[in-house]
């Protein structure tokens, strides 16, 4: 538990799911200031589900391939690179569904990487109890992240702040 390595994915989870689901929770909200239609930005949304599942399998595979923390660095780097999308982006007619498709890559990836690496590092035998910490700062993010953000919007009227802290954490 001491260990810096398990001290980094208890962080990187945390720090992870506070952003990306903040930014997926807010999605509607930002495009919506970006002038999009309900229904245009609807179904730009739904391409962070669809590639969540893309995500989800297309991950399996490269870890099998190539080494995890590589893969997780990759994964972990997309959202940053969706949140300059989102700072600079505007205006451009591509921006919105690239963020999406980079955030559901992301989403569909995370959970993936953490189990990997917490099994290739600590193996199976105390795997529960070390999962279980990593499955709570999941869900602390995940709870907060969300929270924090409509915090920041509604004290700034704006997203930018939120999406700078995104980009350090």
């Amino acid at each position: 538990l001491r260990s810096t390595v398990y001290v980094r994915l208890l962080l990187a989870s945390l720090f992870f799911t506070f952003t990306i689901v903040a930014l997926n929770y807010q999605f509607m909200p930002i495009l919506s200031g970006w002038g999009i239609a309900p229904s245009n930005a609807a179904w730009l949304a739904s391409l962070i589900g669809l590639a969540s599942i893309v995500g989800r399998l297309v991950t399996g595979y490269v870890i099998d391939h190539f080494r995890a923390s590589y893969v997780g660095a990759l994964v972990f780097l997309l959202p940053v690179i969706a949140v300059l999308l989102l700072l600079y982006g505007q205006g451009n007619a591509l921006a919105p569904a690239l963020v999406a498709i980079m955030l559901g890559l992301t989403l569909g990836a995370e959970v993936d990487v953490i189990v990997y690496l917490t099994t290739r590092f600590f193996g199976l035998r105390n795997f529960g109890a070390l999962y279980g910490g990593l499955l709570a700062a999941l869900s602390i993010g995940t709870a907060t992240g969300p929270l924090a953000a409509s915090m920041i919007f509604d004290g700034t009227g704006g997203y930018a702040p939120f999406f700078w802290l995104a980009i350090g954490l």
